[in-house]
């Protein structure tokens, strides 16, 4: 391996998302990651449209988004685990082929007159395949990258796509289905599953699992029991999830009612996409500045940031001109970035075999806190509206950041950040000692 391609050398000089980049097997995971995920929110988008358009209720719409996050919830728990015995690479490739399936389907019953109830169902087999996929990819990445420093930059700059793919398609998804359909919106979803299938078999290494197969329900039920176990009984991880659980409510609050809010200031669709958008763009500038500060820095701003999520949230509650109300999202989504930190810190205090499942659980907790938030919001919006929902959800997110300020386990956790940075150069001599005899 060259000095350019080689991960460790790349971070000892401090050269974080570029080099991280320059790992041919995390480009091929981020290239295709860019391929589904636009498709998946632009699908997002058109079925919310379809169920506001026919029911009028912002609480039925957020229930599109939070449809999406209930089998997150399932998955990531139940088959988190997965991803720790079986080849993670295999389970990606199989999870894009079961989305491109379903969503191909769902596009196919996506007419006037379809069955909400069928849309949702259809909706939340597609959703089941989620956590799977993504359990593998965040697993993977500290085998590809190798090193906390590229680690945490490399999830950076997953997060920061992610939330530039959510933002481009929810932009897309309004406009295509105002000047096509959205079953158009659907096929587009259903074929990007297939470019990211392609990208990956291309890209990435063939790799054992970390730990032996089974073919035991009962086996992968432990392995979930562990898992919690093993989260719930470090003061440092248990402090970070239970963070990013806590502040989800705050987080999703506006682009569950986003669509619902541009209707009642008598506004086109369009506008809702770019509302969501808007907070999910300054979430990615927001991940890329704070993976490029020092990791110290970046455990000392998770606190900080999580409080500034909610402040300019508070103001929606004036029904702002839109201009003013998508500057005050974006600073609310910029400040979303202290959930990067938050997750590498997360997966790299996790040893790899156990990482499928402390992730899973992790990313389950989210997801059901999440479609909580969706469908809170969507009914406090029906019954006030969407204005006050948002500072509902605002006021819940800083009583959750208060009560992490009083518990929160500063000297514990730099502590430990600070540990996997001296356990990678105590390996680095180690090889270069045997390097030298």
């Amino acid at each position: 391996m060259t000095a350019s391609s080689d991960p460790q050398s790349a971070a000892s000089r401090g050269q974080g998302v570029r080099h991280a980049f320059a790992v041919r097997e995390f480009r091929g995971l981020m290239l295709a990651q860019i391929a589904s995920e636009a498709g998946d929110q632009i699908a997002r988008v058109a079925i919310a449209l379809i169920v506001l358009s026919q029911t009028g209720s912002a609480l039925l719409a957020a229930a599109t988004f939070a449809v999406s996050f209930v089998p997150t919830f399932l998955g990531a728990a139940l088959l988190g685990p997965i991803a720790d015995r079986f080849s993670r690479r295999g389970l990606m490739l199989g999870a894009d082929i079961g989305r491109a399936i379903t969503i191909g389907l769902l596009a196919l019953v996506a007419i006037p007159g379809t069955p909400l109830w069928l849309l949702f169902v259809l909706l939340f087999v597609a959703e089941l395949f989620t956590p799977v996929f993504d359990s593998a990819r965040s697993a993977s990445i500290p085998d590809m990258l190798n090193d906390p420093t590229l680690v945490t930059s490399g999830m950076g700059l997953s997060r920061s796509l992610h939330l530039s793919n959510q933002a481009v398609g929810l932009v897309l998804g309004g406009v295509i289905v105002q000047v096509t359909s959205a079953r158009s919106a659907l096929c587009i979803d259903a074929f990007s599953f297939l470019v990211s299938f392609v990208l990956l078999f291309v890209f990435l290494r063939k790799r054992p699992s970390a730990l032996s197969s089974t073919q035991s329900v009962v086996v992968l039920l432990n392995d979930l029991v562990e898992g919690w176990t093993l989260l719930m009984s470090d003061a440092s991880r248990r402090a970070l999830v239970l963070l990013g659980w806590g502040m989800a409510l705050a987080v999703v609050a506006p682009e569950a009612v986003a669509l619902a809010y541009v209707r009642d200031e008598g506004l086109g669709d369009a506008w809702g996409g770019v509302l969501m958008a808007t907070v999910i763009a300054g979430a990615a500038v927001g991940s890329i500045v704070v993976v490029n500060r020092p990791t110290r820095s970046q455990v000392d701003s998770l606190l900080p940031l999580a409080i500034a999520v909610c402040l300019p949230l508070l103001v929606t509650g004036l029904e702002p001109p839109i201009i003013v109300l998508i500057v005050l999202w974006a600073c609310s989504g910029f400040a979303q970035a202290f959930l990067v930190p938050l997750m590498s810190f997360t997966t790299l205090l996790t040893r790899n075999e156990h990482r499928g499942r402390v992730v899973g659980i992790a990313s389950a907790g989210f997801a059901a806190l999440s479609a909580v938030g969706y469908l809170l919001a969507g009914a406090i919006a029906d019954l006030t509206s969407p204005a006050f929902a948002v500072v509902v959800m605002a006021v819940i997110g800083l009583f959750v950041a208060s009560v992490a300020l009083i518990l929160w386990p500063q000297s514990s956790l730099r502590g430990d950040i600070a540990g996997l940075r001296s356990s990678v150069l105590v390996d680095d001599a180690v090889v270069d000692d045997a390097a030298g005899a």
